[in-house]
């Protein structure tokens, strides 16, 4: 269990890094595209912590409080992402 945490912990840091940092080698996009992008990085953040958590306890552990908090902080980031991305494009 305690090696979910550091997983979720890495995780989560992981996730905060890669929205500050922008791809070198990416040709310039729109506002709408980085928003989108970062949408559906955030979706498939949750999804992963989500699938793993489920999984965990499928096969008998018990989750606790540090998993579900990371699973709680993605799952805030993605509606958070979202709701941006529905901003952003529908003003380009």
């Amino acid at each position: 269990m305690r090696s979910m945490r550091t997983f979720a912990a890495g995780a989560v840091a992981l996730l905060a890094f890669s929205f500050a940092v922008p791809a070198a080698h990416a040709a310039p996009r729109t506002n709408c595209d980085k928003a989108l992008a970062a949408a559906q990085q955030a979706e498939r953040y949750y999804d992963g912590l989500k699938t793993d958590l489920l999984r965990s306890i499928a096969n008998g552990g018990h989750p606790g409080t540090a998993e579900r908090q990371a699973l709680q902080k993605a799952e805030s980031v993605r509606n958070s992402t979202s709701t941006e991305a529905e901003h952003v494009c529908a003003g380009a």
